[in-house]
Order: structure tokens, then sequence, then C-alpha cells
């Protein structure tokens, strides 16, 4: 159920009615609170109802419940002079005026207004106010609560950008669910909760935007998730690996994300996120091959700086995968191909050199690994020592003492440098993955080897799928809207519809205002 543009829902005239059907909107995994309380010394009854993660309960303590609690019900004058009724008794008559007056005299909260009108409603909800409802009143009164976050939200680290937001997921489950629905305070928003792990009872957020995306596709990640049985789920990885199409398979049919914008704007284009307790990380689906070489500066930056920045991370990929495999083809099968100059250099190099290239190649890249993970895994004072030890005197002494060529030492460093140009971390170790994967078909098989390799590899990627969504999709099958932003990202007045198969009944997405 949602409230769509022509429709006009008006206050029911039960609290229960009231409450009934903002839940049923929102879904029950918003963390919506009810609260009823009796007033006026037990002679009326409201109900308060408010979003856990995003209200002040302080405000509502201090500034509504004790106010109307400890509010006196008078004896009243009323317009006959020889009858004297209590306040209770006049207002109870209307409701809608014993809102005013809650709203004038008895309520101190500084942001305060009535309002007929459900979607206003719905949309001060979801920005964080509490809603005041009273039985047969036409109208409900909002209150500004909207609670401040008092523990800091940290910068990105593993997707860090120059002019996106600066705000990432946390470990708490509220606070990244308010970082959601600060960015997108629509009816449309729809969460659903589910508890996972028969021991961890990990709480899990499935999010999704009902008129944008497509039901097959949410009906299919609630199957999954609900098919889920294992005794603790920790993080967004175990989940992952629990509903993603083909776990074995090397590429990654998922996006992990620490940004909240970036999961906002896959909301957008029709896809679901789902937020996991205790994990910084939101998972995203479903995803294409290319939407891994995309990041938030794209949408930033104007096009054709963006587009540039988009072609340099393919190129990064194919060096990461493809550079160290081609060189040792190139040097060990098929050394025709090598311009003569360059080739007498790399022999002269090679010279002295006790062991195979392959060898060579194979046991600089897993030393680079190594250090690499040491470097993660220790303390930051003391990884920037290990790291600058291993690549400024291990380095210079291997090559020194022979054992290693100086031109490896340039491919091995150019691989590993382009692997961090890889925008997601979803991407980098399958990159790597790949890079041993060559190297080995190239020891053996020289440039044939890597030729086939790339075949087998696109293979892989054409086999997949994500959610019923091809993996190369929109490029197979192809989708013209959509193809407008995987190599390059087109002026935003051209990105007009969203993806047939993400979207297929909402797919506009810039309107004729937004086209010049």
């Amino acid at each position: 159920m949602k409230i769509t543009e022509n429709e006009n829902v008006v206050i029911f005239p039960t609290i229960d009615e009231n409450f009934s059907y903002l839940k049923n909107l929102l879904g029950d995994g918003i963390d919506l609170i009810e609260n009823k309380r009796e007033i006026f010394e037990n002679h009326m009854q409201i109900g308060l109802l408010y979003i856990d993660s995003m209200t002040d309960k302080e405000i509502i303590r201090e500034h509504v419940l004790i106010p109307l609690i400890n509010f006196k019900d008078k004896p009243y004058q009323s317009e006959a002079p020889i009858h004297v009724v209590k306040l209770s008794e006049k207002l109870h008559k209307n409701p809608d005026d014993t809102l005013i007056f809650m709203q004038s005299r008895i309520i101190s909260a500084t942001d305060t207004k009535v309002e007929s009108d459900m979607t206003a409603i719905v949309d001060s909800l979801l920005n964080g106010s509490t809603i005041l409802f009273m039985e047969k009143a036409e109208s409900a009164l909002i209150i500004g609560s909207r609670k401040v976050e008092k523990k800091a939200v940290a910068s990105p680290e593993n997707e860090a950008t120059v002019l996106g937001s600066q705000e990432s997921f946390t470990d708490d489950l509220s606070t990244n669910m308010s970082l959601m629905i600060k960015r997108l305070p629509a009816s449309g928003l729809h969460v659903e909760q589910f508890t996972v792990g028969t021991r961890s009872r990990t709480k899990l957020k499935l999010i999704w935007l009902e008129d944008i995306a497509d039901p097959k596709i949410i009906e299919e990640a609630r199957c999954r998730i609900n098919k889920i049985d294992i005794d603790n789920v920790d993080g967004i990885g175990v989940l992952a690996g629990l509903i993603e199409d083909k776990p074995l398979s090397i590429f990654p049919k998922f996006r992990q994300t620490e940004r909240p914008d970036t999961a906002a704007r896959n909301l957008t284009d029709g896809r679901f996120i789902i937020l996991c307790d205790n994990s910084p990380f939101a998972f995203v689906a479903p995803t294409m091959f290319w939407d891994n070489f995309k990041t938030m500066d794209d949408y930033e930056e104007r096009t054709l700086a963006s587009s540039y920045l988009r072609i340099v991370r393919y190129i990064a990929f194919m060096l990461c995968t493809l550079v160290s495999a081609l060189y040792l083809a190139f040097v060990t099968y098929n050394q025709a191909i090598v311009p003569s100059a360059l080739a007498l250099s790399i022999a002269a190099g090679r010279e002295s050199v006790p062991f195979p290239s392959v060898v060579e190649l194979l046991g600089l890249t897993v030393s680079i690994t190594i250090i690499r993970e040491a470097g993660i895994r220790m303390p930051q004072s003391v990884s920037y020592f290990v790291g600058t030890l291993a690549a400024v005197v291990i380095g210079q002494a291997i090559v020194t003492a022979g054992y290693v060529s100086p031109s490896l030492i340039i491919v091995v460093a150019t691989a590993t440098i382009s692997s961090f140009a890889i925008s997601t971390t979803t991407l980098l170790y399958p990159a790597r993955l790949l890079n041993y994967f060559f190297i080995l078909l190239a020891g053996v098989f020289g440039i044939f080897g890597v030729i086939n390799g790339v075949i087998i590899v696109f293979w892989q990627v054409a086999s997949n799928s994500s959610f019923g969504v091809p993996y190369l999709y929109p490029l197979l099958p192809f989708d013209k809207n959509g193809f407008k932003d995987v190599f390059i990202r087109s002026p935003f007045a051209t990105l007009n519809k969203r993806m047939k198969r993400l979207s297929p009944k909402n797919r506009v997405k810039v309107g004729q205002k937004g086209i010049k």
C-alpha cells in the first residue's frame, strides 16, 4: 500500500485505524512506536506514533507527555451562566478544537502544527516528527521531535570520494536506517525487517522503493532471506554468501558499500538494499558487472571528467588482471612480438636471475600480497614502517642480489597499484585472483593461453545473473537507456529513464522540466 500523488487519504476516525494504516503503509521494519495515553483525568485518550530511530524521546517525554498528563481538568463556565461543565466535557464535543487547545496551551514543543492530509503526516513522520491522534478527530497534531545524531558518523575509508558525501554507515542498525531515511524521506520507501541466525538473532532490514522496484525481484530477495538457516550471521559477508547467485563464482553478484548516498542512488534505480545489524556495510542488488566501476564522483563531476575517470578504472582493471600475464607470455614464448630494444633490455635484466620467469613472477606477486595483508592486520603505526621496509629495503635487496629482474618489479608494481583503482572492494580480490589465473595460463601456453583465458572469463561473466538480472545487462541484452551509463556517464538530461529489467513499471527518472 502506498500514497500516490492523485490519492487524498484523510484521517481515520479512530486511533487504531490510523496506527494500522501507517503500519501497513511503511512496514513493520521501520520501527514504528505506538503509545496510547489517558489525559484530562482519564476523560480522553490520545495516540502517539513515531519512528524509534528518528525521534528524540526526551522531547516527547518532557514537552508532550508530562504536560498532558499533569494538566488539571478544571471547571469551565459554559455559555449558559447557570451551567458549569468540565473543560474535557466541552472539548470532547469537538476533538479538533481539543488538538488546537493542546497545541496552544499545553504542549511546550516549539515545532507543532495541525494537519488533516495523510500525505503530509507520512512525510513528517519519515522526517522524525511525532504524530498525535485523537478519537473522532479529522486532524492530527504534528510535533517536531527529530533526533540529532549524537554519535559521530565517520568518513568512508574504502570508498573515498572528492565531491561526494563524507558520511558512512556504522555498526548500529538504527543509525544506518536513519541515514537512509534522511536521504529518501518518501512514502514509497518500504522497509521489512527479518531476524536471521538461530543463535545470533541478527536483525536485517530489506529496503526498497515500492513504486520503482520490480516486485518479482523483491519477492525473490524475501524468499532467499526466509530460507536462511544458520547459527550465526555476523555481517553482510555471511549474508551475501547465503543469498547471492552462484556463490562459488569468482565474480560478485552484489555490491557491498559503506556509503549511504551510494545505497540511496541504487534504490532510486530500482534495486534493493539490505542493512545488517553489527555491520557498517549495505548489501546492494541486483548488481551488474559494470556497477563495480561506478563511484559517486561520477555523478558529482561534470560529464567529460566523470567519463574519463570511469574509462581509467576499466583500464586499471585490465592492467591488474592482464599485464603480468602478457609480460610473462612475451618473455617466454612470444619474444618476436616484443620490440628488439625492449627485448634486449629485459634480457639484460634477467641475465643473472636463477629462476624461470613464471616462478619469479608468481613468487613476487605472492610476496606483495603477503606484505599487503601484513600491513592491514598490523597496527597502523607499525604498518607504515613494514610497507616502507618491504618496498625500499627488501625490494632493492632482491634486485641487487639478482633474484628478481628490475623489469619484473615494474610489472608487478603496476598490477598491484592498478588494483587499488578498482572502485568496489567486492571486485578487488576477484581481480587479483584472475591475475594468478592468467599468469598460470601464460606460463604454460603463452599468449595463446591468455587469449583463451579471456574467452573463458567472458563466458563465465555472461553466464551469471543477479536476482534474475543478466550480469552483463544492459550490454547483453542491450538496453539503450542503461547503456548510456556503462562505459561513460552521459549528461543527466539523457539519463531520463531507468533500466527496464530493474524498474519495468516506473521508468521515468528525469521529467521534462529537467531536459533542456
